[in-house]
């Protein structure tokens, strides 16, 4: 699969894979950036997308900077849909007890490629019955 990229900046590094086996494509910073505590602020990829019809991307934290950084990604799993052509940005809090600081070229999250399943739905008076049924938050025992 190929998204086509449009450069917004001269630092903006494509995203690559960091092993054969990564799931998700690592974002890098443009520029240096500093997070106070309790500061959000947006980072910039630096691209555009053309992502193809019928997909679209996901955006998510890297562990890591959670973990280690606490640094956050605050809606979580940013979506970019297949018709937007906008510059793909996130925004992150900083929720430790430290600035962060991310230079220039650091990895700051990663994205997936995912096909869109088109749904509809139907409603029904009744639903096939299962032997979880309606149980809910640790109803397995779990």
């Amino acid at each position: 699969m190929v998204i086509k990229l449009k450069r917004l900046h001269k630092n903006a590094k494509i995203p690559t894979y960091a092993t054969d086996g990564s799931a998700c494509l690592d974002l890098y910073c443009t520029k240096d950036i500093s997070f106070a505590l309790g500061e959000v602020k947006f980072i910039d990829s630096g691209w555009i997308f053309e992502i193809p019809y019928d997909y679209y991307v996901t955006i998510h934290p890297r562990s890591g900077l959670a973990c280690k950084q606490q640094l956050i990604l605050l809606n979580s799993t940013a979506i970019i849909d297949s018709d937007y052509r906008g510059p793909i940005k996130t925004y992150f809090k900083n929720i430790g007890n430290n600035t962060i600081l991310l230079k220039k070229g650091d990895r700051y999250a990663q994205m997936a490629l995912h096909q869109r399943i088109y749904t509809q739905f139907e409603e029904v008076d009744t639903l096939t019955n299962t032997v979880r049924s309606s149980g809910g938050f640790g109803s397995t025992g779990r």
